[in-house]
């Protein structure tokens, strides 16, 4: 899990299209390659099954396999869409 303590930047919110996609892959449990950055900044990949998206305090996350909780702001690509860029 990547630490999620409260951060300066923590108010990011991710468009609504790409919001949307994630939520569409997850109700579709669709198996899904995210690249992100963990919590040492280091380009991590994982494969798996999107099983929750939601906000808590502000901060959007994203919930790999039940068990990999990573913010939408530290997402680079879902599949072939960039996340890095919004």
């Amino acid at each position: 899990m990547i630490d999620t303590i409260k951060m300066e930047g923590d108010k990011f919110r991710l468009s609504c299209s790409l919001y949307e996609l994630i939520e569409i892959w997850s109700m579709r449990k669709a198996e899904v390659e995210v690249t992100y950055q963990d919590e040492n900044n280091k380009e991590q990949t994982v494969s798996g099954i999107i099983t929750n998206v939601y906000s808590r305090d502000g901060l959007e996350q994203v919930v790999i396999n039940e068990d990999l909780i990573i913010p939408t702001k530290s997402l680079g690509r879902i599949n072939d869409v960039s996340f890095s860029n919004y």
